[in-house]
């Protein structure tokens, strides 16, 4: 159910694993790609929000509308080393296959977190940007719509559903999905997240797994939503593999943003 595309090798699959303070580079620096796994198949009539994100046609990230021209994802999915011209980019809403049907729409303008590093080693904090598309992505007769979102003074306590989503892996280093899929996994406790990654844990993030693992997102679910009672939570950031044993899916906080995505989003 992790939204996030992960090179990591070298994690250990407890909740004990050692600070990222102690390493010389992050090692969980996500990558473009993604997967769901242990869902479901989904469809896009229940999960209007969810667009996917095509770089020269084919699909690398998930994005989450929240407005007629307005798209959230990853800043890693977008950074200058992933896409050179925004020319190279366009989405697809309304549909439940990433290569075909709904609307496919340009995107006319990229907005980086200005905080986001685009290096390797660099740790993947403020992973959050928001695209403005060249036209509607929503119209009459096809299953799509803006989600609403959790204000920055919300708190989801730990425990509470989530859903993620994508046409990521459906297992780690596994193929991605062409036909959208879904998970619910629970809001994991920011200090049970921070023993696992250390202080990229913050009021910037939000974790959700299960202790046994087996449901998360993963490579090529990035960029996706979590939805926590019909409003976004967060967005599908980075993790330790995917839907390991003692490792949650890290999540952009839409809570935690809010003020820069109003800002730069106008909504």
């Amino acid at each position: 159910m992790q939204v996030i595309p992960l090179v990591l090798a070298t994690l250990s699959l407890a909740f004990a694993a050692p600070s990222v303070d102690q390493r010389e580079e992050y090692p969980f620096h996500p990558t473009i790609g993604g997967r769901i796994v242990g869902g479901v198949v989904a469809n896009i009539k229940d999960l209007p929000w969810q667009v996917a994100l095509l770089r020269n046609g084919g699909q690398i990230c998930g994005g989450i509308l929240i407005g007629r021209r307005v798209v959230l994802t990853a800043a890693h999915c977008v950074a200058p080393s992933i896409i050179s011209s925004v020319s190279q980019l366009n989405i697809r809403s309304g549909s439940n296959r990433h290569n075909s049907g709904g609307l496919r729409v340009a995107v006319s303008q990229i907005i980086i977190h200005p905080q986001y590093q685009d290096c390797r080693g660099c740790a993947p904090d403020y992973d959050i940007a928001v695209l403005h598309l060249a036209a509607d992505a929503i119209s009459d007769g096809v299953p799509a719509a803006a989600i609403a979102m959790h204000d920055s003074n919300a708190r989801i306590p730990a425990g509470t559903t989530a859903t993620t989503s994508g046409w990521g892996a459906t297992s780690e280093g596994g193929s991605g999905s062409v036909q959208l899929r879904r998970v619910d996994v629970p809001i994991v406790a920011q200090t049970t997240c921070r023993n696992v990654y250390g202080s990229i844990i913050s009021t910037r993030t939000i974790c959700a797994g299960l202790t046994e693992g087996g449901r998360d997102s993963c490579q090529g679910d990035s960029g996706g939503p979590l939805v926590v009672n019909g409003k976004l939570a967060g967005i599908v950031s980075f993790g330790g593999g995917c839907a390991r044993p003692g490792v949650p899916g890290v999540y952009a906080s839409v809570p935690g943003y809010r003020a820069w995505i109003r800002t730069n989003a106008g909504i």
